[in-house]
C-alpha cells in the first residue's frame, strides 16, 4: 500500500505536469493497484476467519470476491485509457513535454514493482492466498506496461509524439489481459470449480490405494487457498470396519499429501467382490421376507463396471399383484443397498412351486431326484468320480449336497467354473430345489 501510494502521487504529478497520457495512464494503473492492495488487505484478514454457523466451509472465497473487483476496476481503467489515447490520436492535438524526470519516474516503478511482486510471491505460495498471488501477478505485469510507457518516452523526446498515445494504448492492451485471466481465475473458484490438472492425479491417487475396489463419484472444488475434496470409494463388504476406517484414512493421507490445504471428505460404501458371492447373499436376504418363499435363477453379470442381475422370486399364488409387486421393489432395493456397483435388476415373479410340497412327499421321491441328480453328475466329462449324493427336505424345501472328484490339476478358478455349470444344470432339470451345494475335491489316482 505504502509502495502504490508512492507510486500514485510521483506519477500523478509527473503526468500532469509533462502532459503525458502514458504516464498518467499508469499513475490510474496504480491507482487501482492501491485500490487492489487495500481490498486484498481486508480479504485477506477477513478470508483468514475460521468457520462459523453461517459459513460453515469458511470465509476464503472473500480473497476470490477481491480479485473479481479488482478485474472490474482494471477494465474501467483499460477503458478510459482508451478512450484518452485515441482522442489524442484522431481528435485533439495535445502537446507533451517529456523531460528525464519522466524516465526517471518509469525506472523507479519498474523497481519497486520488481520488488514488491517477488516479496507478494512469496508469501502467496507460503500460505496458499489467491488473493495474494492476484496482486503478484499483477505487480510482476506492471513492469510490462512501465517498460512499454519508458518505450514510449523515449521516442517522443526523439520526436515522435504519437508515441505517448500509442504507448498507453500498450497500457490498456496489456491492462485488458491480465484483467481477463484475473476474472478467468476468479470467476472459476466462486463457481465451484475444480483445480486444474490434479483431478487425473487424485483419482489414480485413490484408485492405488490398498482396499480400493472402485473409485465412485469425486468431487473438487477451490475456496481461496483451500481445496474441497469430496470422494466416494469402494471397498469389501466383508471388511471389518476398523479394516475399512483404516483404507478411508489412507486415502485422506495420500491426497493431503499431494495438497497439503485439503478439506478431504471420504465416503466408503460396501461393495461384493465376487459376483457369487452376491448371488448367495440374495438368497440369505430373501429370508428376511416372510412374502418372498425363495429365490431361483439368480444371473449375475458384469458390463462396463455395472452389475445387472436377473432373479425369479417365489410367492403365494393367492398373494394380490400389487402387493407382490411392492414387496419385489423393496426387495430389489435391498439388493441395491447390499452392492452400489448394481445398476439393473429385472425380478420375474411367480406362484410358489407346489411340486416342492406335492411330488417330493416320500422317500422314493426323495430317491428318484438323487438318482437323476446323480446323472446329470456323472454326465459331465470334468467329474473323475461321483462320491456322493445328498437329498434332505426341510421344512418346505428340498436341499441337495453333492460331493464330487475333479482333476487335481485344475485351479481354484477351473474347478468353479465346472461346480457353476453343474448347478445350472441340475437347477434346470429340477427348478424346485431350494439350495444346491456341490463338494469338490482333487481326484486321488490311488
Amino acid at each position: 500500500m505504502i509502495a502504490a501510494i508512492l507510486l500514485v502521487s510521483t506519477k500523478l504529478t509527473v503526468g500532469l505536469w509533462t502532459n503525458s497520457l502514458g504516464i498518467l495512464s499508469e499513475a490510474m494503473h496504480s491507482g487501482i493497484d492501491l485500490i487492489a492492495a487495500v481490498m486484498t488487505l481486508f480479504a485477506v484478514r477477513w478470508g483468514d476467519k475460521p468457520p462459523d454457523l453461517d459459513h460453515q466451509y469458511g470465509h476464503e472465497k472473500i480473497e476470490s470476491m477481491s480479485s473479481l473487483a479488482e478485474t472490474l476496476l482494471l477494465f474501467i481503467t483499460c477503458a478510459w485509457i482508451v478512450y484518452q489515447a485515441l482522442e489524442r490520436l484522431f481528435v485533439v492535438n495535445v502537446e507533451v513535454d517529456i523531460t528525464y524526470i519522466a524516465i526517471l519516474l518509469m525506472v523507479m516503478s519498474i523497481v519497486i514493482d520488481f520488488t514488491r511482486s517477488r516479496a507478494l510471491m512469496k508469501v502467496a505460495k507460503q500460505y496458499k492466498s489467491q488473493a495474494l498471488e492476484a496482486d503478484a501477478i499483477h505487480f510482476s505485469t506492471d513492469l510490462l506496461s512501465s517498460v512499454v510507457v519508458l518505450i514510449g518516452i523515449i521516442f517522443t523526446m526523439a520526436g515522435f509524439k504519437s508515441f505517448d498515445a500509442i504507448a498507453a494504448l500498450g497500457v490498456a492492451v496489456i491492462t485488458a489481459v491480465i484483467g481477463w485471466r484475473l476474472l478467468k481465475r476468479s470467476m472459476h473458484t466462486l463457481l465451484d470449480g475444480a483445480p486444474k490438472d490434479v483431478s487425473k492425479d487424485i483419482m489414480g491417487m485413490i484408485e492405488s490405494t490398498p482396499g480400493v475396489m472402485k473409485i465412485g463419484r469425486v468431487r473438487m472444488r477451490e475456496s481461496g487457498p483451500k481445496v474441497f475434496i469430496d470422494a466416494m470409494v469402494y471397498i469389501d463388504r466383508a471388511l471389518p470396519l476398523e479394516q475399512a476406517h483404516k483404507v478411508t484414512e489412507d486415502v485422506t493421507k495420500k491426497i493431503k499429501d499431494l495438497i497439503p490445504n485439503a478439506d478431504v471428505m471420504i465416503h466408503a460404501e460396501p461393495l461384493c467382490p465376487f459376483t457369487d458371492d452376491l448371488a448367495e447373499m440374495i438368497r440369505e436376504e430373501a429370508a428376511s421376507f416372510p412374502d418372498i418363499k425363495t429365490v431361483h435363477n439368480i444371473m449375475v453379470s458384469e458390463v462396463d463396471g455395472d452389475v445387472y442381475v436377473d432373479l425369479h422370486l417365489e410367492m403365494d399364488g393367492a398373494l394380490n399383484l400389487e402387493k407382490a409387486h411392492d414387496m419385489a421393489t423393496k426387495f430389489e432395493e435391498r439388493i441395491m443397498q447390499l452392492d452400489h456397483s448394481v445398476s439393473f435388476i429385472s425380478s420375474h415373479i411367480e406362484p410358489v412351486a407346489n411340486s416342492v410340497g406335492a411330488s417330493i412327499t416320500s422317500s422314493k421321491d426323495l430317491q428318484s431326484l438323487k438318482r437323476s441328480i446323480g446323472e446329470v453328475v456323472q454326465s459331465d466329462p470334468n467329474v473323475l468320480n461321483l462320491r456322493e449324493v445328498v437329498v434332505r427336505r426341510t421344512d418346505d424345501h428340498v436341499e441337495v449336497s453333492v460331493c464330487c472328484q475333479l482333476d487335481r490339476k485344475l485351479n481354484v478358478q477351473q474347478a468353479h467354473d465346472v461346480a457353476t455349470d453343474l448347478e445350472n444344470r441340475i437347477r434346470a432339470k429340477h427348478e424346485d430345489i431350494y439350495n444346491i451345494n456341490i463338494h469338490m475335491e482333487p481326484y486321488d489316482t490311488s
